[in-house]
């Protein structure tokens, strides 16, 4: 959560009985670029663990160049699929990459073949469950290790308006072999 997950509120969490944790969605360009976003941005801490660090991209190289300098401290790499905002439709990332699979698979491969951490996802459904179960199993394929699935379209922003799909949910847990975590 973008302004509400950061190594505070990360630890309180843990305090109280959280098992894991996610960082804020961090920009893999700007990450891989700008050593002031590093610093401000990515903090954490030896009991800051087991730790998912969160990423928006577009480009499988840059992400990979973001993902090696936190590989060293956390216990996941994630690609944050799911984003719906509309930053993320201008800047082409989260849940906008679902119109390119190939893009999204290319993230995914990228990662699972040069990082010593396991890969992580997360994701929302297509209108189409077929859609989703086959999303899902590319991903799975393509070398996500644990994959979060949101159950709802890219279009269903509130949740007090939408609920989640948790039939969605269900169905991608019963298709895939890796560990499938309700979200949102």
């Amino acid at each position: 959560m973008v302004d509400n997950s950061e190594l505070p509120f990360r630890m309180l969490c843990r305090k109280f009985g959280a098992e894991a944790a996610y960082t804020p969605m961090l920009h893999s360009r700007i990450f891989s670029e700008n050593e002031k976003y590093r610093r401000e941005e990515f903090t954490t801490c030896k009991e800051d663990r087991p730790l998912f660090v969160q990423f928006c991209a577009n480009d499988p190289d840059i992400l990979l160049e973001a993902a090696r300098r936190v590989e060293p401290y956390c216990d996941y790499v994630d690609i944050n699929l799911g984003c719906p905002q509309r930053i993320a439709r201008r800047g082409y990332y989260g849940a906008f990459l679902m119109d390119n699979l190939q893009l999204v698979k290319s993230l995914v491969e990228k990662l699972a073949i040069n990082l010593n951490v396991p890969v992580s996802c997360k994701i929302r459904v297509f209108p189409k469950l077929e859609d989703t179960i086959n999303y899902a199993r590319m991903l799975e394929e393509a070398g996500c290790s644990l994959l979060a699935v949101h159950g709802r379209t890219r279009d269903e922003k509130d949740g007090k308006k939408f609920r989640a799909d948790w039939k969605a949910i269900k169905a991608v847990k019963n298709a895939l072999r890796i560990p499938v975590l309700a979200n949102g």
